[in-house]
């Protein structure tokens, strides 16, 4: 009996781990990538981008001068939040390619967005490091009338990377060419 009830303790012990380690919640995607360009062609090439994707007015833009920052420039870029999808019909159709949304049963999310964190630190002569972050969210209407947060797939996160550094290559590519 002793052997019995030690079994079944440990049983219960061991699916209680187990279905501890499976609800374990995502974590946010961290885009980093060092560009071969000055602070500066990568910065207009952020807030280019920026404006390109939807995303037209920063909510913060903060360059640190490298007299502060040990010789070197460092800037804070936080857009606005972008709104990318509106409606009823389509927003959570939309917004479900970018990760996973809130389960609300009967939930009828009306709008869609995103909201870019770029940090920028120049790290020597033409050497700049991007560090990109987006955080998803929307507007359920129905049952809880909020705005609801979750973690992105990194979807949205490339597409700003791969803007981002599509700038900063042509821009490498003009000068070259002169």
């Amino acid at each position: 009996m002793k052997l019995f009830t030690l079994l079944l303790c440990q049983s219960v012990f061991l699916f209680s781990f187990v279905s501890v380690a499976a609800d374990e919640p995502p974590k946010q995607i961290i885009l980093t990538k060092v560009a071969s360009a000055s602070f500066g062609k990568v910065w207009d090439a952020i807030k280019t981008s920026m404006q390109e994707l939807g995303c037209s007015r920063p909510q913060t833009e903060k360059i640190t001068e490298p007299a502060e920052e040990g010789g070197f420039y460092t800037g804070l870029y936080v857009s606005d939040f972008c709104v990318i999808v509106k409606g009823e019909d389509s927003t959570r159709k939309y917004m479900e390619q970018f990760g996973e949304l809130p389960r609300i049963r009967g939930g009828i999310w009306v709008a869609g967005r995103v909201q870019y964190k770029v940090n920028v630190k120049e790290e020597g002569v033409r050497q700049t490091k991007i560090v990109l972050r987006a955080e998803v969210s929307g507007f359920e209407e129905f049952i809880t009338n909020a705005i609801h947060f979750w973690v992105s797939n990194g979807i949205l996160e490339q597409r700003m990377m791969d803007a981002i550094m599509a700038k900063v290559n042509a821009g490498a590519e003009k000068i070259d060419e002169d």
